[in-house]
């Protein structure tokens, strides 16, 4: 999938996004904070669910992508409902019916529904779930199966995820038999599960991601995996590190942030599948600047076609990232609205300048229009 652009509101608090362009590889979300950047991450998130059927209330949503060499335009809005409590949040239980969703595919409108009707392809449908999408209710369609395999691809790469479940329940000729294809279609996994499972199946891209993170780290002489038996003694795979002119090796929990938060990233990037849109919040948190220049190349050089959606503050990541891939954000109330560079005339000369000038615009400073 590649987004081309979104726009979003939330009728319950105002919230209104004006429309968001996207590049194909790259878009480098900047601005002053509360401007609506992490907001726009979450909101591609939201896209994904309500894909798979979820329902938000007061969403309403337009966004065009490609998949699959087609240009796809969905549009949807669900009902405003004001709660009883507005301190409690919407739970997976909570249904919104859909006021109106209209899906086309070049052009040609598949499908225009509204409170009362339901036409697919042009043929009225019989009652269906009016809290789920139309994406949910026909991805069995072929029509619509891309669409919905597209929104499957989009995810977060998350820091925090650096939990372990893969057992040696699981038998080790079975590991051994998944080629990386296997590896990279499990999204159910941990990266750390799926460098384990490289590793049990000696696959190749288990040695790149090492060597990509020896780079990063020249003090790291060696990843590799242990057990360890939990307390109803099944055995689990922990991660260890073993570095130059130390002893000992060192296990998962005394790994520094920094260390977990890139070897994650490395992983993610390297077995990423064509079609996925990878979005990172705040790209240089728990980096050092070693592994920013590092990890900025890999994100600008991916080995499979994906786009990928990142913010940032950091002047490292903003300096290293091309000008014409960033996405200036600014916030007037609840009205977002998104600037090139070279609308707002930053970066005609140098990078350096570039940044310096982002620094000064009023639309930075202050988050604001002019």
């Amino acid at each position: 999938m590649k987004f081309k652009s979104i726009s979003s509101a939330d009728t319950i608090s105002g919230w209104n996004v004006r429309e968001v362009p996207f590049n194909p590889m790259l878009t480098l979300l900047v601005g002053a904070s509360g401007v609506g950047k992490t907001r726009m991450l979450n909101f591609i998130n939201a896209l994904r669910q309500i894909a798979q059927g979820r329902s938000y209330n007061g969403s309403k949503w337009e966004v065009m992508f490609e998949q699959d060499g087609h240009e796809y335009v969905w549009k949807g809005e669900f009902e405003a409902r004001q709660e009883s409590d507005m301190f409690i949040p919407n739970t997976k239980e909570d249904k919104y019916m859909l006021v109106e969703e209209f899906i086309s595919d070049n052009g040609k409108t598949i499908v225009s529904r509204t409170k009362n009707s339901f036409a697919y392809k042009g043929s009225e449908m019989v009652k269906l779930d009016a809290a789920k999408s139309a994406v949910e209710l026909l991805k069995g369609e072929d029509t619509i199966a891309p669409i919905y395999r597209g929104f499957s691809q989009c995810y977060s790469l998350n820091a925090a995820d650096t939990s372990i479940r893969v057992s040696p329940v699981v038998d080790v000729s079975k590991r051994n038999a998944l080629n990386v294809m296997l590896v990279k279609a499990l999204s159910m996994f941990s990266p750390l599960e799926r460098l384990f499972l490289l590793r049990e199946s000696k696959l190749k891209e288990f040695d790149l991601i090492c060597q990509k993170f020896q780079e990063i780290f020249p003090t790291v002489e060696k990843v590799d995996f242990t057990l360890a038996k939990t307390f109803n003694d099944t055995l689990v795979p922990i991660l260890v590190i073993k570095e130059k002119n130390v002893p000992t090796w060192i296990r998962q929990d005394g790994i520094s942030s920094g260390m977990m938060r890139t070897l994650l990233q490395i992983i993610t990037l390297v077995l990423a599948n064509d079609g996925d849109v990878i979005m990172i919040d705040e790209f240089e948190n728990g980096l050092g600047v070693n592994c920013i220049n590092e990890l900025a190349d890999l994100i600008m050089e991916p080995e499979a076609d994906i786009q990928v959606v990142m913010t940032s503050h950091h002047p490292y990541i903003i300096n290293a990232i091309p000008v014409k891939d960033w996405k200036i954000l600014t916030r007037n109330g609840s009205d977002v609205h998104v600037h090139t560079a070279e609308e707002l005339h930053i970066g005609e000369h140098s990078k350096h300048e570039a940044f310096m000038q982002l620094l000064q615009t009023p639309e930075y400073r202050t988050g604001q229009n002019k």
